[in-house]
């Protein structure tokens, strides 16, 4: 079943920001979306905040958000992409 939308997360170094990201994707009421965070090659512990249910891409350095993102894009399976920075408050 394709997702109604893909949400794509930049991430880089921002294990603190997570949790109130994720609490906050919890919170909203739209079905049938995909997450997918793409990391930028952090060196903190941001995985230990993914959820099991959020697709991650790894990169293996800091490419920037532009290149991240499109990373993300590249792998959603919706036609509809939903960009969210993880320091959205």
């Amino acid at each position: 079943m394709t997702p109604e939308c893909s949400v794509i997360i930049p991430n880089y170094n921002g294990s603190h920001l997570l949790p109130h990201v994720f609490e906050c994707l919890d919170a909203q009421t739209i079905e049938g979306c995909e997450v997918i965070l793409v990391d930028n090659g952090s060196a903190d512990d941001f995985e230990q905040h993914v959820p099991k249910q959020v697709r991650l891409i790894r990169l293996d350095q800091n490419y920037g958000f532009a290149y991240a993102v499109n990373r993300g894009i590249e792998a959603a399976a919706s036609p509809f992409v939903f960009l969210l920075n993880n320091d959205m408050s």
